[in-house]
């Protein structure tokens, strides 16, 4: 075989470097792998999709303004997912009501989103998809070992017992947090209830390219209209890009791969005279798919803003309104997670990130399930070493007697 001269060698590695931007990510060959679900996979993925909608269009309901919105309804179901593995009888029917679980086993909905852990990552070299869930609890309290071995196997969950009365705790766990999504959500707990018992978290990072860049020497300033019909200059990006468009009489859809194809974002733009929020009430599994399914391809002169927000969610109402409301009461049964009992969901908190430029996307997401006692738990006082006590009264704390009780057998 003709061996390849170093010195050319080096030349090409030069030459293919000094094509890329500054700032432009190395393309790594290869296509990867598709993703490849079983029949149940399928109608589990219509149904989280099904979900998705539901949630959206109640997050929205309940947030009149008109800020930014962004969420992810598959973190929330890795995270409940997990946490339905404590629950019992009437919450356990609540829960899969409310996150569209019904007409699955429980070990299906488990391996569907343990095939998605281990195979979402893998779709792309280019993407970057990081998928991490961790479980951590208040040290000494009695979690039953089916709930914690189910969520390690099928969720690859991190669980760890801590002292939840460590003030540093919340950064050990916002550490991890911030580490397993690149920094963009560097905090999800603010501080650690004396109730609290259990966190559940899972957490969701993607970068990726668009499959045809944008130049940014195109970007330029433009108006953008806001819902009260006055305008701002944002930066727009633009370029003739392979897609795929579907239009209609309320709606204009546009789907841009990142690179491979195995990753898009679809973007859907009301006409004139309706408004996006007007749109959101209306959104269902069903007009999603019937959209999607008349995309077709053309080459476009693309516009697209460049944004990148923040946005935090407590998602209690929403899924309360969906179904779940037991879940959050003194009624919940979770004894699936500690046969004793008494404990119930305090908060439901997601936390997302998303930057949109000429190169591609970068986007995360934290939801956070906590899991209270209904009510405290009794500190523990052992007194099983020799004390000092004394008998006092009470208002004037004048003691009437004090001792010390090194051996209780002694008479």
């Amino acid at each position: 075989m003709k061996r390849i001269d170093p010195l050319l060698s080096l030349l090409l590695l030069f030459a293919v470097l000094a094509s890329c931007k500054k700032g432009d990510p190395l393309i790594t060959p290869g296509k990867g792998k598709d993703l490849v679900l079983s029949s149940v996979g399928l109608q589990k993925a219509a149904a989280d999709n099904a979900f998705t909608f539901n949630l959206f269009k109640t997050v929205k309901a309940g947030d009149n303004s008109n800020n930014n919105l962004f969420i992810s309804p598959l973190s929330v179901g890795f995270a409940i997912g997990m946490t339905s593995n404590g629950a019992n009888g009437q919450t356990f029917s609540a829960i899969k009501t409310a996150m569209n679980y019904n007409g699955f086993t429980q070990d299906e909905i488990n391996s569907y989103y343990s095939q998605l852990i281990t195979d979402l990552p893998q779709l792309d070299p280019n993407t970057t998809l990081k998928i991490a869930n961790s479980i951590w609890y208040r040290q000494g309290f009695n979690v039953l070992p089916d709930f914690l071995q189910v969520n390690s196997t099928y969720y690859n969950a991190k669980i760890q017992a801590l002292d939840f009365n460590n003030p540093s705790l919340a950064n050990t766990i916002n550490n991890w947090v911030d580490n397993q999504t690149n920094g963009k959500i560097p905090k999800i707990v603010d501080q650690i209830s004396a109730a609290d018992i259990m966190y559940l978290i899972n957490a969701i990072y993607f970068k990726s390219i668009w499959n045809t860049k944008f130049d940014a020497a195109n970007t330029r300033k433009m108006p953008f209209s806001l819902s009260d019909n006055s305008q701002v200059q944002a930066d727009f990006m633009e370029g003739i890009i392979p897609c795929k468009l579907y239009a209609d009489d309320s709606v204009k859809v546009a789907e841009l791969p990142y690179f491979n194809n195995k990753y898009s974002m679809v973007i859907v733009v009301p006409n004139s005279g309706i408004s996006a929020n007007a749109i959101v009430p209306t959104l269902s599994a069903a007009k999603w798919q019937n959209w999607t399914d008349r995309l077709s391809p053309v080459k476009a002169d693309v516009l697209l803003p460049k944004f990148k927000f923040s946005y935090d969610v407590t998602l209690n109402n929403a899924l309360s309104t969906l179904g779940m409301g037991i879940a959050f009461s003194p009624a919940a049964d979770f004894t699936r997670v500690n046969a004793g009992g008494g404990l119930s969901i305090s908060a439901v908190k997601q936390k997302a990130y998303i930057d949109v430029d000429e190169t591609g996307t970068e986007a995360a997401a934290v939801t956070v399930v906590i899991v209270t006692a209904t009510a405290v738990l009794n500190p523990q006082f052992n007194a099983d070493h020799p004390f000092i006590f004394a008998i006092r009264e009470m208002k004037t704390g004048l003691i009437l007697f004090a001792g010390i009780m090194n051996n209780p057998l002694q008479n």
